[in-house]
Parts: C-alpha cells; structure tokens; sequence
C-alpha cells in the first residue's frame, strides 16, 4: 500500500501525459503549425476535356519540378487542388449509379490513381494537400436548366434525387485514395466542394430572391450528402466553402449586413445544431478590407461569432482575393494598397483573430486571369513570394521544437 502511494503520483501524471499525447495526435490541428499554402494548378489552364490530374502520370517530371520549386520559393506546407467530377468519370458526363459497389464500375481509375500518386507527391516534399472534390450535381438539372453547366456536355446533367449518386461519388473516391496512396497522412482534409451553374465553386448556401430556390436545393443535398461524407475514410474533413456576399447591387445592397453571412449561419445550423455532425474545418473564401468593410462591419469578426467561440482554430482562410482580383463590383476598397500590403492584411487577419490556416489564389497566372505569385511563363513575381516567405518561415521557427 505505502508503494501505491509513492506511485501515485508518478502514474497519476503519467496518464495526463498520455492523455495529452492523444489529443495532440488526433486532432487535426493542435500542436501542428498552421496550415499556409497556395491553390496550386501547376499547368496553364487545360482545354474543356482535360484536366493536369488526367495526364499526372505522363507529366509527373514537370509537377514535380514546379512543386519543388514553389516549396523552395516560399516556403510554404500546404496546397490547395479541385478535383473536378467530369475528370474522374469513365464515361463522360456519367455519374455513377447510386448502387454501385465498386469504384472500378464508373470511375477513371487513372485520374484516382494521379491523385492518389499525387498526395504521395506532396508527402515527398512535405506538404499537405487540401482537395476540394467538385461536384456540380448540387441542383437537379431540371430546377435550373438554364444556368445549369450540365449543359456543357463534360458535365454531369443530375437527376432529381442527385444526392444518392453524389454520396457514391463522393464516398468511393476518398476510400479508395487514401486506400491507394502510400502516404494518406498528406491529405490535410477532403472538402465537400462544387456549383451547378460554375462547377469548381463554392455552393450556393445562401439566400436569393430567384426561382431557382438553389439554396432549398443545397440544404437538402448537405443534410443528405454531409453524413456519408463526414464517415467516409479515415482523414480530416471541411465543410462546403463559404462565401461571403460582397456584392454592390441592388438587390444586396438593401439587406443587413448579416445576410451577407447566410452561408455560415445555414451551414452552422444544418451540420452542428441539426445533424451534430461539426466539420474537422471550415474553410471560408476571404475578401481583403472586408474586416470592417466599407459599411463600417466586421465581417471577420461577425464569422467567427456565428461559427462559435472554439472555430477560429478550425477555420481555413482561402481564396484570398488579392494581387490581379477585380473587387470594382463589391462593397469594397483597396485604397493605394498594393498586392504585397494586400498580403499582408491577410495575415494580419489571421493572426488578430488566430485562425487555423490559409491558401493563396493562386500559383500560377493564365491567358485570362493575373491572379498568380508566378508568371505563365515561369517567373516568379518577387514583391509576393517575400511575404509569403517571411511569413512561412516566422510561423516555421514559431512552432519549432
């Protein structure tokens, strides 16, 4: 008994240790450094058909080489991908059949094999790799025929119940990458991704004043979707992007501020305080000088209230709308601030309010958009990579043991 006592001290802190140890280890973020990355899309923009992840295993020399050469540049430990429904379809515009048992029955079993090749790419150079699996099968093709992108042809035009053949798609595609891959580990998290009418976008969870009632629509098709998608495989998972609106028009203009941050309060409600099923992230598309914008609101601030007090930690910044973004048709203002001082807010952002992670749109230029911290033909653009770098390599030494 006298022994007991002497050691009860000693196991007593033991298991609080290891209780420790658990929680660091399970958790995706706690005791890791944070997640800094860029929306990587490492070839000019692909013809309709065809998507970089399709020709993976022909061009692997060249992602390789331009992987390596952003990891050095900028120092940064995460990209950002879409996975875009049409690439991964054996046959084309032919989603799967909401009974299928193997992924083999309708899947390019090339384009998963890339991924999953892809993922051990990252694991190599040792990044993480957020991918977005775009699904344009939100809205039935007959609710908005119109503005539907399942008129492309390359596109999936859904049924009326397409949730059934999404979970499939959805489900099948993550179990057998992180199956396939060497090193699952390097999937930082899977996110429910993907517009009707833009394809890889963020969903419409918010209100409009059409008759299109898409946001009806998404509601049904997260309630239905979300469930499969939080259970499937073993790695992380982020809830469908959200939007702020920042749109200047008469129709926004005239509502409260708060509306504009329907996505996040529908999205709360469906997944936390209805399905209780909370996101491993969020993960949110982020405006700059939109934290007070140009009405005088918080934005920022506003998200993370209605997220709740213990998200900031679990909230991906992204799609930062800076360098070579037009924001003339927003509320919004840049002032004289330049693409670095633009950066730079961000960041600022992510540390006043200690958010969990962030991705840059985007590497690379292409013929149509400026938005890169590389030019297209292979240049990088000096005044960005500095701050990304100094900031990547502040946070590195920060969390350094």
């Amino acid at each position: 008994m006298n022994m007991f006592k002497k050691m009860r001290p000693l196991l007593r802190d033991s298991f609080m240790l290891f209780g420790l140890y658990l929680v660091l280890s399970i958790h995706p973020l706690w005791g890791n450094e944070p997640l800094q990355g860029v929306f990587f899309d490492p070839l000019p923009s692909p013809p309709a058909n065809r998507h970089w992840l399709m020709d993976f295993h022909q061009t692997r020399k060249t992602v390789e080489k331009e992987l390596s050469e952003l990891v050095e540049a900028t120092k940064i430990n995460f990209v950002d991908i879409h996975v875009l429904i049409p690439t991964t379809l054996k046959r084309k515009a032919t989603p799967p059949s909401d009974k299928a048992k193997e992924v083999a029955e309708w899947a390019n079993m090339q384009t998963l094999d890339n991924l999953a090749d892809f993922v051990n790419l990252c694991h190599r150079y040792g990044v993480q790799v957020e991918i977005d699996l775009a699904n344009n099968m939100w809205i039935p093709y007959s609710v908005d025929t119109a503005h539907h992108i399942g008129q492309s042809g390359w596109w999936p035009r859904p049924d009326d119940i397409p949730w059934t053949e999404s979970k499939v798609w959805y489900t099948q595609i993550m179990e057998y990458v992180e199956a396939r891959a060497e090193h699952p580990e390097a999937i930082a998290m899977w996110c429910m991704f993907g517009n009707h009418q833009w394809g890889g976008a963020e969903p419409v969870l918010w209100d409009r004043n059409d008759p299109n009632t898409a946001t009806w629509w998404a509601e049904r098709f997260v309630r239905e979707v979300w469930p499969a998608f939080k259970d499937a495989g073993k790695r992380p998972k982020a809830a469908p992007i959200m939007l702020p609106i920042m749109a200047d028009d008469p129709t926004w203009n005239v509502l409260p501020p708060h509306d504009r941050l329907r996505a996040f309060t529908h999205l709360k409600h469906w997944l936390v305080e209805d399905l209780r099923m909370p996101p491993d992230f969020w993960v949110m598309s982020t405006y700059p000088r939109c934290d007070p914008a140009e009405d005088g609101f918080y934005y920022l601030r506003e998200i993370l209230r209605i997220l709740g007090p213990d998200a900031a930690r679990h909230l991906i910044s992204t799609d930062f709308k800076g360098s070579g973004h037009n924001i003339d048709d927003t509320i919004l203002s840049l002032g004289n601030m330049n693409g670095a001082e633009v950066l730079r807010w961000h960041f600022s952002k992510i540390d006043e309010y200690g958010l969990g992670g962030w991705w840059i749109w985007s590497y690379r230029d292409t013929p149509s958009e400026k938005t890169g911290i590389r030019t297209m033909s292979g240049q990088w653009k000096p005044e960005f990579v500095k701050v990304i770098r100094d900031r990547c390599e502040r946070q590195a030494k920060a969390f350094d043991p």
